[in-house]
């Protein structure tokens, strides 16, 4: 395991207030090399001398996300936000045909080589599951997990050691707003003038339009869409994971570290309802409901200073 490079951003300037992240394409970033032989890649936002917060972008996103999650939330100056390039994403390199997907070890492999201690997780979408998998396997190295806005299977997988079992659910089709922006904006559209998404306005499903709400008429907005959406290779995206629900879904309680599941009041692949109920007997779960279609967008200083707030000795937020 090689140290390939890791630039850090000074943290004598964001000792003070809160501070709003660098623009998306001036992220620095660093990476590792995996025993494989793959690169893993992660941009780094805010002191590095904070509190290490370590963000698993959704499936169709990479470590430029934060650009446009945070864009109008200042992030804490306490916060070392770690955003991963998942494999075949940005600068990571591509898992080789013919193998599985193995994100807690790559995880694993990243924080120990960063040597920061602990680390709170918090996954957006399919990196929930990401998410989730590091803190069931080494839950030493996880102080909290933060789950946005999660998707739990249609396909009738039950839940083992629970009296009521999922029954099945209608089949999850929606991969997340960025994706549905980038695949109704059309192939080689600009997604950094305000032109393009007043076009796709009329065309977006109702959930995307509902996230994005007026945000596309901010030009840093659209700029740090863009600068994510460029750093998706279609040709290497494919997933390459076991089949079957991710095992938190088949066995939550083997998650052995606080689980906070942030999830839209109004959110329709996996509703609220499913995830309160999911959650209801678990312990060390628990549900913040956030307003509007999904939880990706708007509660980011409370995910933040609930995740900050899991670090031993750190006040609740």
């Amino acid at each position: 395991m090689t140290a390939l490079r890791e630039d850090r951003i000074q943290p004598e300037v964001f000792d003070d207030d809160d501070i709003l992240l660098p623009l998306a394409e001036h992220a620095p970033h660093g990476a590792l090399r995996l025993p494989d032989g793959r690169a893993l890649a992660w941009a780094e936002y805010g002191s590095a001398r904070g509190l290490p917060c370590l963000l698993i972008p959704d499936t169709g996103s990479s470590r430029l996300a934060p650009g446009w999650l945070l864009h109008d939330s200042a992030l804490p100056a306490v916060i070392r936000l770690l955003a991963v390039d998942r494999p075949g994403v940005g600068v990571s390199d591509p898992i080789g045909f013919g193998g599985t997907e193995q994100p807690a070890e790559d995880l694993r492999r990243m924080v120990e080589t960063l040597a920061v201690g602990r680390v709170a997780v918090i996954g957006i979408g399919r990196g929930a599951d990401d998410a989730l998998a590091l803190a069931a396997r080494y839950p030493s190295l996880v102080t909290s997990v933060s789950a946005i806005s999660v998707r739990i299977p249609g396909d009738g997988a039950e839940r083992r050691g629970l009296r009521r079992p999922f029954g099945k659910r209608p089949t999850q089709t929606w991969s997340g707003p960025l994706a549905s922006w980038i695949a109704t904006a059309g192939r080689g559209a600009d997604l950094t003038v305000a032109a393009t998404w007043s076009r796709m306005l009329d065309r977006l499903d109702v959930v995307s339009a509902q996230v994005l709400g007026d945000r596309w008429q901010e030009a840093d907005f659209r700029e740090a869409v863009a600068a994510d959406a460029a750093q998706i290779n279609p040709a290497w995206t494919a997933p390459a994971r076991p089949s079957g629900p991710p095992q938190w879904v088949l066995e939550p309680d083997g998650v052995r570290v606080p689980v906070s599941v942030w999830h839209g009041k109004h959110e329709t692949g996996t509703t609220l309802a499913a995830v309160q109920e999911f959650a209801a007997d678990l312990p060390g779960w628990s549900v913040q409901p956030v307003a509007g279609s999904s939880a990706i967008l708007g509660a980011w200083t409370q995910i933040l200073g609930r995740a900050a707030s899991s670090f031993p000795g750190v006040a609740a937020a």
